[in-house]
């Protein structure tokens, strides 16, 4: 019997070309607060490491401000307390235990300057706490007006704490405030009254102000980290689009604002421009669900399939002056839920693994996307509100699911015409050029090898196989370790081919 090698032409083999040359710099970032910070039972050295055995190159942690700071459910700051001066009266130990343990593993640190705010800090304290609307896991937390100043003098603290310069050494990202296009997160949102050519963004011009307040700050206090500042962190609903357009002074077709609109939203006559290091997203599925198939439910929501939206954003505020231009996207939160453990809404664990592999095989053809994020390690326990996201690589108890592999070793495989198909995957964990070995998966006999593809500095690569029958075919990808542990891909096999859906 003739071996299936020598049947398959290998037409097409890394490196990759054109539209695809990002993959090269796009790096991966891990968030899971209450594991790697130290919140639950779990060992948090023990999921940094296992974030470093994963090869994920970042780590991600929101900086509460309430946590950190003092007195956070009273209506008046202390009176000894300088909101500036990060000794004087804040509390860091998860922080600082945070970046020390991220430093330990050899991963690089993501700091968010993040919600819910201490009461002292709202310019109407006495609306604080309020309901949180929807989302009540949240319970009552104060996101009401925060003030802008203290904002700035929040960051101070933080920048003054983890610059460079200090003894943690420093931070390798920053960005500002968490989902502010959503209620739970800023309020009011609320659209005021109608003036010129639109409502008024309350939410995007009280977000404009406070990434100002932090950025201005940072650059001040930790000036290596001014132009690694991100903009946005937007959720994928909720009106993303025009959120981002507001704060940047422009309508929803990147128009300067006018008049009393431009002055109810907060705007000069000539805007400044705001040194963005990029813009953050969080581009979800509805849900946490579907796929990179998924068609978006509204025309200013911003899901994975819809990133050039975002792109033509980004060049109209380019064009007005409004952000720099060749700033890059950020996927700084993502991830798919699986049902289980989810009771209501969620993928298959098997398929959440694909969903995953195929996303970032998405983002990775995007010389603009700059990174790939995965929400949550562990899962968390739903308990009474059905609302959190399961979107971990291990259930709660410890507990693998198939998409700790596929993250691991990621690997797509697309239909490209009826005798072609298209393999890309990744070796996560090595850093540099590694062989590996690509093979089919036979329901009967062992695996037949068909190529052995070098991958880039990232760990991709890319190649085509041309064979009567190749979208029939199970793929799998091996690399055996330097301690000799073999790892292997999940088993993949051919789907539509994946690209933007506009």
């Amino acid at each position: 019997m003739v071996r299936l090698v020598a049947l398959v032409l290998l037409v097409l083999a890394f490196l990759l070309p054109s539209s695809a040359a990002a993959s090269s710099r796009q790096f991966s970032i891990l968030q899971d607060d209450a594991n790697l910070l130290g919140l639950t039972d779990k060992d948090p050295d023990a999921a940094m490491a296992e974030a470093k055995h994963l090869g994920v190159d970042m780590v991600r942690a929101f900086v509460t401000w309430s946590f950190a700071a003092p007195s956070p459910d009273s209506k008046t700051r202390p009176k000894a307390f300088d909101p500036g001066d990060p000794r004087s009266g804040y509390d860091w130990r998860l922080y600082d235990a945070f970046v020390r343990r991220a430093r330990r593993h050899g991963l690089k640190v993501f700091l968010t300057l993040a919600p819910p705010i201490p009461r002292w800090a709202s310019e109407e304290p006495s609306v604080c706490p309020h309901f949180t609307g929807g989302y009540p896991n949240l319970g009552k937390s104060c996101h009401w007006k925060p003030s802008p100043r203290a904002f700035g003098q929040f960051a101070k603290a933080v920048a003054l704490r983890y610059r460079r310069s200090g003894r943690f050494g420093g931070v390798d990202l920053y960005s500002i405030y968490n989902e502010p296009n959503l209620e739970q997160y800023l309020y009011p949102q609320g659209r005021g009254p109608r003036a010129g050519r639109g409502p008024v963004d309350l939410g995007a011009r009280r977000y404009r102000a406070l990434w100002l307040a932090g950025w201005q700050s940072i650059a001040t206090y930790d000036p290596p980290m001014r132009g690694k500042v991100l903009f946005g962190e937007t959720s994928a609903i909720s009106a993303p689009l025009d959120h981002l357009y507001a704060a940047l002074c422009l309508d929803d077709r990147g128009r300067p604002f006018r008049g009393r609109l431009r002055r109810l939203q907060g705007c000069s006559p000539r805007p400044r421009r705001l040194p963005i290091g990029g813009v953050a997203i969080h581009p979800y599925a509805p849900s946490a669900a579907g796929s990179v198939f998924t068609r978006a439910r509204t025309a200013d929501s911003l899901t994975m399939a819809y990133l050039p939206r975002l792109h033509k954003l980004m060049a109209r505020a380019a064009r007005a002056g409004r952000i720099p231009a060749g700033r890059g996207v950020y996927v700084t939160e993502f991830g798919f839920q699986s049902k289980p453990p989810d009771s209501r809404r969620g993928l298959h664990p098997r398929a959440q693994a694909r969903a995953l592999n195929e996303a970032e095989r998405l983002f990775a053809k995007d010389r603009r996307v700059r990174s790939f994020a995965q929400f949550e390690l562990f899962d968390v326990p739903e308990g009474k509100h059905s609302d959190v996201f399961n979107t971990g690589l291990r259930y709660r108890n410890g507990r693998l699911k198939p998409s700790w592999r596929a993250f691991r070793m990621p690997l797509t495989v697309s239909r490209m015409s009826r005798g072609a198909v298209e393999v890309w995957g990744q070796v996560r964990p090595p850093k540099g050029p590694v062989r590996l070995t690509l093979t089919t998966v036979r329901r009967a006999g062992g695996p037949v090898v068909i190529a052995r593809p070098r991958t880039n500095s990232s760990g991709y690569f890319r190649l085509v196989v041309r064979r009567r029958g190749a979208r029939r075919l199970r793929f799998q990808t091996r690399w055996r370790a330097r301690s000799g542990k073999l790892m292997t891909s999940r088993v993949a096999t051919a789907g539509r081919r994946i690209q933007y859906l506009e």
